[in-house]
């Protein structure tokens, strides 16, 4: 997996590149804990991420819970369908935001 990582004046955008797995959801949870206190927006664009483990499902929500106590967002970019496949399926298309 790589993490492209990409900063405006409104948010931090992660591009995530590969397969979120158990081993490479430690390295995507490094750097969303190093700009939580930097933004209130995280963009994960998920355009040429292939494959999303439940390790990497759990820094997702952890990101999320994080953020929603700072007043903060979360949204979630170009999902594939196999991806999205995977939120539908533990109910977290409804929780969320995806663009």
């Amino acid at each position: 997996m790589e993490i492209e990582k990409f900063v405006d004046k409104e948010s931090v955008t992660f591009t995530v590149i590969g397969r979120l797995t158990a081993v490479t959801a430690e390295e995507l949870s490094g750097a969303v804990e190093a700009v939580l206190g930097e933004t209130k927006k995280l963009i994960l664009d998920f355009n040429s991420m292939e494959y999303l483990a439940s390790a990497g499902l759990r820094v997702i929500i952890s990101a999320k819970k994080k953020l929603d106590i700072i007043g903060g967002e979360l949204v979630i970019r170009n999902v594939s369908k196999p991806v999205m496949d995977v939120f539908e399926l533990v109910g977290l298309d409804d929780v969320l935001v995806f663009e």
